[in-house]
């Protein structure tokens, strides 16, 4: 009876004006895995590789929209953003252990359904970036906090997995050239390699003429899924990171 009444003190006090833990709050009891899911992953063997080939992922540009300090959610566009509904799955992977790699920290960003960043959103310009522009070394002026648009973070789960729901982005024109739609990913992980890379999307005819998709191998092809609420695209993009260097 201690326990129920101290937990209904905790309900009662834990609303939005609380700051803080409370003292007399108590941790919740941790779960067995008493189905032993993690081992039945483990031990079927179906599921043990990534898409593609058993190597360090491709490393791609930075950019200059990228920006820390994302927040952690899953979904990367604001709510009823106008575009073509994408789902985006994958795993991490380690090159070293050849097991799947949790708690890896990923950051996304993209453009919005008319190839614009959040950054030019807040200059209010239509500006054409320039090649110099897309490599990194200079870019727009970050926008507050919150304020950023089409950017998130998310943690990898104990099996590796992420998955996060966005739109496909535009492709949009730099220098005398146009960008393919694609979407940045950084992905860090203790004791492996930081790796800046994007993923481009099968079928887009700006691929073959841009300095970077040209040369990429992370073309990810697009699926229409029917869903019970409706239809959109998914698509399934691995990452593999190298140990660090010493």
């Amino acid at each position: 009876m201690k326990n129920d009444s101290t937990r209904r003190d905790f309900l009662a006090f834990s609303g939005l004006t609380a700051l803080a833990l409370p003292a007399f709050a108590e941790a919740t009891p941790s779960t067995d895995d008493s189905h032993g899911y993690i081992n039945f992953l483990k031990g079927k063997g179906e599921d043990i590789v990534p898409e593609g080939k058993w190597k360090a992922t491709h490393a791609d540009i930075l950019g200059p929209f990228w920006a820390g300090g994302a927040p952690y959610r899953g979904k990367v566009t604001p709510p009823l953003a106008p575009g073509e509904l994408l789902v985006m799955r994958g795993r991490m992977w380690s090159h070293r252990t050849r097991e799947p790699l949790a708690h890896t920290v990923l950051d996304v960003w993209q453009a919005d359904h008319k190839g614009v960043y959040d950054f030019q959103t807040a200059q209010r310009t239509d500006k054409r970036p320039t090649l110099a522009d897309a490599r990194g070394f200079s870019g727009g002026t970050q926008p507050a906090r919150k304020n950023f648009k089409n950017r998130i973070r998310l943690i990898t789960d104990e099996q590796g997995y992420y998955e996060y729901e966005t739109i496909k982005p535009a492709a949009y024109g730099i220098g005398r050239t146009t960008r393919p739609a694609h979407i940045h990913y950084m992905a860090q992980a203790k004791g492996h390699a930081r790796v800046i890379t994007q993923c481009y999307f099968k079928g887009d005819k700006h691929i073959a003429n841009d300095p970077w998709a040209s040369k990429s191998p992370l073309i990810v092809d697009l699926k229409k899924v029917k869903g019970e609420y409706g239809a959109y695209l998914q698509g399934q993009f691995d990452l593999v990171l190298a140990t660090a260097n010493a």
